[in-house]
């Protein structure tokens, strides 16, 4: 499952991320709140780099509320996302009363936002969440050092800085699939649990690969954004883009899904 889904994010992040959120409902186990009765119209408006969520929502017993939360719309026929995660924080002073909550065109991130149809995870399957999302995102990075190092990728020359650029972050990210690989060594399937052990040397190892994947995204949007590309747009620029939601969800699963305690 870590090979293949490191290959799909390699291949087309903007397909692999749909595949995922259509496959599995992977915000399932969390807390999730209410569309009003009295306040039919909650909406969520596509926005650059994500949605604008309106509505009105009760929300869970406050034992039950952790630090994430999702927020349903009703079902729609048009295959749009109908499932919003936001940090439970981002709720406080929205108004409302008491279990009531009043949005106003929050934003919340395109890897944030999923859909219900799909089958649900479970508690008990966050290191498959943990290691699907990050095997996407290791997947999308190397898809992005390829660009950076492809001598004329959308007509923008490249340098022998941005080649030695490509051929270092390409190392690291070999290095850390590497090290996740070894992590699962000899491990069951991530879906019928994993061995204390493993789910220690896991949870180690996910977010260290997520901070690659944000460093090495960093470097080549800088080389994007300083590249001759004769006024156009590079194709950098659209393929961070397109793995966006990938790379946003890859930064904080551990969170949403936390190990056993």
């Amino acid at each position: 499952m870590f090979t293949a889904c490191e290959s799909a994010g390699h291949a087309a992040p903007a397909e692999a991320w749909q595949a995922l959120t259509g496959a599995w409902s992977w915000a399932a186990p969390l807390p999730t709140a209410a569309c009003h009765a009295d306040f039919p119209g909650a909406t969520a408006r596509p926005t650059p780099g994500g949605f604008t969520l309106s509505g009105l929502w009760s929300l869970p017993a406050a034992e039950e509320t952790g630090l994430w939360l999702a927020l349903p719309l009703p079902a729609s026929a048009t295959g749009e996302p109908d499932l919003f995660v936001v940090a439970t924080k981002a709720l406080s002073g929205r108004g409302g009363a008491g279990s009531l909550v009043r949005l106003d065109d929050l934003y919340v991130p395109a890897g944030f936002a999923t859909h219900s149809a799909g089958a649900p995870l479970r508690v008990g399957d966050a290191a498959f969440l943990w290691t699907a999302v990050t095997a996407l995102a290791l997947g999308t990075a190397r898809r992005i050092t390829d660009v950076l190092a492809a001598p004329h990728a959308g007509g923008a020359a490249s340098t022998p800085q941005a080649a030695a650029t490509a051929t270092e972050l390409a190392t690291v990210l070999h290095d850390e699939r590497l090290s996740l690989a070894a992590a699962l060594h000899d491990a069951p399937s991530a879906r019928k649990g994993l061995p204390t052990a493993v789910e220690k040397r896991l949870v180690a190892r996910v977010p260290r690969a997520g901070r690659a994947v944000q460093y090495l995204v960093a470097v080549a949007y800088e080389h994007a954004l300083t590249a001759d590309c004769g006024g156009g747009w590079h194709p950098l620029l659209s393929l961070i883009e397109a793995g966006s939601p990938i790379l946003q969800l890859a930064r904080c699963t551990t969170e949403l899904l936390p190990p056993a305690t």
